[in-house]
């Protein structure tokens, strides 16, 4: 059973390679590191993305709580785009599309993760927590 606190883990990993990522989009780095950077980042977002998406949050929606299911449905709803977005992203931005086109990539990142923090807010004060009460996941590691 997942964890609330692999869960955070997970997320404060993936801020971290958000970080590093956006101080070199910031900075000078060339097309390779912020290609390699993007890898990383895609390699610990893309599977948090799917175990939420294909664990957590059927189990939210199917809840018998019509109160918190409405929460959960529109907490979901917002964000449903994000796990395919990213992944035509990742899949597009490959080091000759960077070099050839720094500002778009860095314009599209800079879109996608503003999305992904506020889905990750959603998820820390709302689903988290629901998923918690309803027993979904387990508060620490086993």
């Amino acid at each position: 059973m997942l964890s609330f606190q692999d869960l955070m883990h997970d997320h404060s990993a993936i801020f971290a390679a958000v970080r590093a990522i956006m101080q070199e989009v910031e900075g000078d780095a060339g097309p390779a590191t912020l290609s390699a950077s993007l890898g990383h980042l895609d390699s610990l977002l893309t599977p948090h993305l799917a175990i939420e998406d294909k664990q957590i949050y059927p189990l939210l929606l199917a809840g018998n709580d019509s109160g918190q299911r409405i929460m959960a449905e529109e907490a979901i709803n917002a964000y449903a785009s994000l796990a395919d977005d990213w992944s035509a992203f990742a899949a597009a931005w490959d080091e000759r599309a960077i070099a050839a086109d720094r500002s778009g990539f860095a314009a599209g990142l800079r879109t996608l993760l503003d999305t992904l923090q506020r889905r990750v807010r959603a998820e820390n004060e709302i689903l988290y927590p629901m998923a918690l009460r309803a027993a979904h996941i387990r508060l620490r590691a086993a």
